[in-house]
């Protein structure tokens, strides 16, 4: 072999050699050393160009991978991707709760919910920090989306806790399967899930069918009776009906004039020249809260009506707070929720544990006076409403008053709030099913439940059926 194709084959070793080098320490520049000519001069400078060639390209490769930027971090999930996943698949799990299922995990699952298909479940794994408002809207969008299935489910990843809206149970049905699963690892979890929701709609279907049987035979027999018992039972209705209308109205009343009051008591001149310009703007617009609040009450011909006025109630009860801490020089309170004890005192001021005779404990929000009641182990101040004659607290006062109850919380979750503050009460047993059965309600395509649970660590509060417009699922 001729000295000048030893010297070729060695220039190309070179340029190899320096490629590798490029590419496994792209931070670096190489220079090829300076090496004494050996040989003829035609071969020194053969061998000379390809090691020229060689240190190029390395050059060339070291800094394309050292400009080649880092390949961005995985977005999180949306609606729209769940939804998408969901459409070929009765599991999901989001890209933020992690790899938290084998494959084996993931088949046994999935073969858990195919089997149920009268419950219908599609099932979401989300990630162990967010919260129960978020994962409702979530559902319920995702649903949305979806357009098929009667049953949807999250779960965080540590199985910890679990939220789901159906179609099939109720929310009260919904809530004892949950907790029947509380304790068990994310795998068993949602087997026992798909387990115990399966043999509920079977158990509802099958007394459906057996009431519906007997429900036939006893109209055949009542037939000719009904005609007259009908309108028997109409007129009835209607009279009851006038009867709670006029005992909300007053107790709107109620509210209305002592907002009225409070704003005659400070009597602030909007027209001082001196008077601060914020002091007059919160003060002009608690008058016009009430204002609008009058107007409302006199228009009012049906429960639902009263959702406006207590809405405009929130509003002026809040800037007449905003009005006080103003003139005492003290900053302006963050707005929150009114007081759940009485919403006539106003905003709240921090969450307290209570619980109704007889139910669970929850977090409610409390005015200052109303939370030392309840921490001191004493009795809050109890809005008392005028119901059937006699005087009761405005949650157990009858359905007339959830549009009242819901007006005030309308700004921070409404009946999806005051669902899971009123657990246990006449009211909450009223409030499940995305407001179906409530006045006001939005039915939302009959989907029960909430979005939320009492056993499984979240709270009720899922949030309005937001469908198409909820946007990214990433944040929550």
């Amino acid at each position: 072999m001729s000295t000048e194709i030893r010297a070729i084959r060695a220039a190309r070793r070179g340029a190899v050699s320096a490629i590798i080098a490029a590419v496994a320490l792209p931070a670096f520049a190489f220079t090829a050393p300076a090496q004494a000519a050996t040989g003829p001069p035609e071969t020194t400078q053969s061998a000379a160009a390809h090691t020229t060639t060689a240190q190029t390209v390395a050059h060339s490769g070291a800094q394309t991978v050292a400009l080649t930027p880092a390949a961005p971090a995985a977005a999180a999930d949306t609606v729209g991707q769940i939804a998408n996943g969901l459409l070929d698949s009765r599991l999901y799990v989001t890209g933020e709760a992690g790899n938290v299922l084998s494959d084996a995990d993931r088949n046994e699952i999935e073969t858990a919910l195919g089997g149920a298909s009268d419950a219908d479940i599609r099932a979401v794994v989300v990630s162990n920090d967010v919260t129960g408002v978020q994962v409702g809207q979530m559902l319920k969008s995702v649903a949305s989306r979806v357009g098929e299935g009667e049953t949807y489910v999250a779960v965080t990843a540590d199985g910890t806790r679990m939220n789901g809206i159906s179609k099939k149970l109720s929310s009260q049905e919904l809530n004892q399967i949950v907790t029947r699963t509380n304790g068990a690892p994310l795998k068993d979890r949602l087997v026992r899930f798909a387990d115990l929701a399966e043999n509920k709609v079977d158990e509802n279907s099958r007394s459906s069918a057996i009431g519906g049987f007997v429900t036939l035979g006893v109209l055949i027999m009542l037939a000719g009776v009904v005609g007259g018992l009908f309108l028997v039972s109409r007129q009835r209705q209607r009279v009851r009906a006038e009867r709670e209308m006029a005992e909300l109205k007053n107790g709107v009343q109620e509210d209305v004039t002592l907002l009225g009051e409070d704003i005659a008591r400070l009597d602030l001149d909007v027209m001082d020249p001196d008077l601060d310009p914020e002091i007059r703007a919160d003060y002009e617009r608690a008058m016009d809260s009430y204002d609008r609040a009058k107007r409302a009450t006199e228009r009012a011909t049906r429960p639902q009506d009263m959702q406006e006025v207590t809405t405009a109630l929130e509003d002026g009860r809040y800037y007449m707070t905003a009005t006080r801490a103003r003139l005492a020089g003290e900053p302006v309170p963050e707005r929150r929720a009114p007081c759940f004890f009485n919403p006539q005192h106003g905003p709240s001021v921090k969450d307290v544990t209570w619980a109704p005779p007889g139910g669970v404990p929850r977090d409610v929000p409390a005015c200052e006076a109303d939370a030392r009641a309840v921490e001191h182990g004493g009795h809050p101040d109890v809005r008392m409403v005028p119901s059937g004659g006699t005087r009761r607290p405005y949650w157990d006062a009858g359905p007339a008053y959830a549009p009242y109850a819901g007006g005030y919380y309308h700004g921070y979750g409404g009946i999806d709030m005051l669902s899971g503050l009123m657990i246990g009460t006449m009211l909450g047993s009223m409030m499940g099913g995305f407001g179906a059965g409530v006045p006001g309600g939005d039915g939302m395509g009959g989907f029960g439940g909430d979005g939320g649970d009492v056993g499984g660590g979240w709270d009720f509060g899922s949030g309005d059926f937001g469908g198409g417009g909820f946007g990214d699922f990433g944040g929550f």
